[in-house]
């Protein structure tokens, strides 16, 4: 039950995004903004990093601002440049705002690489949430987002149940549903062709249980902060790599 627990979270994120999907820009804003909170709030824990309130700051505000301004550059009389260009001075603060957390620390600055990398790691994680608000404003909107969900949530559910398989077979399996549920999502919604779906289901779920695969399994019998990380990582790195997917293929 322990080992289903980052991977129920995740499944109720991607719901939660895919009802979002259908009101429109700002609440799948707020949406994707939970999923970074989760994250920014774990992301200390799970990588044990030294200095975890200063890097959950940064990663959680940095996050969140990248949601608004995705929001704000996709809207149609903005003024602003195209959402992927902004997100180059975003990427480009991180950098400088992980190092500055180094320098105001004041506890010896302990393991100082772990902490530059894990920070910086995090927040670039964070921004990539930012693409489930670029795919509300693609041509197939909500479409793309419930396709997306679909497939990140039943890949996710599967990779955690105890599966009386070979560990190597459990993801695989993932993978496999994740594409069959956007497969089956595309006959319910509009705008998403089914080849479409398949590559969206594929690279998505592949996507999050990869990031889910690197963290290694849960400690057995322990439950604290990092499962909210493990829960949003792959929820966040999923948005933009279905908007990558559903720009090329769509438009």
């Amino acid at each position: 039950m322990i080992a289903l627990l980052p991977s129920g979270l995740a499944a109720l994120s991607a719901v939660v995004l895919a009802v979002a999907g259908f009101a429109g820009g700002w609440i799948v804003a707020a949406a994707a903004g939970l999923c970074v909170l989760g994250l920014a709030i774990g992301w200390g824990d799970l990588l044990r990093l030294p200095h975890r309130p200063g890097t959950a700051a940064l990663v959680g505000g940095l996050g969140l601002a990248a949601l608004v301004v995705a929001t704000l550059a996709s809207q149609p009389d903005s003024t602003l440049p195209q959402p992927l260009a902004m997100f180059a001075a975003v990427i480009a603060i991180a950098v400088l705002t992980s190092f500055a957390h180094e320098l105001l620390r004041r506890d010896g600055r302990p393991d100082v690489v772990e902490s530059v990398t894990g920070t910086l790691t995090g927040q670039v994680i964070a921004v990539l949430a930012s693409g489930w608000v670029l795919l509300a404003y693609t041509r197939p909107g909500s479409s793309a987002i419930v396709i997306a969900a679909a497939a990140l949530a039943f890949s996710r559910l599967t990779s955690g149940l105890p599966i009386p398989a070979s560990p190597a077979v459990v993801p695989w399996a993932g993978v496999s549903i994740g594409v069959a549920a956007a497969l089956a999502a595309s006959f319910f919604v509009p705008g998403v062709p089914p080849l479409n779906a398949v590559v969206v289901g594929l690279t998505v779920s592949g996507v999050g249980i990869a990031i889910d695969q690197l963290f290694g399994p849960l400690p057995a019998g322990r439950v604290d902060l990092s499962v909210l990380a493990r829960a949003a990582a792959p929820v966040a790195a999923a948005g933009t790599v279905a908007y990558a997917v559903i720009r090329i293929g769509i438009g």
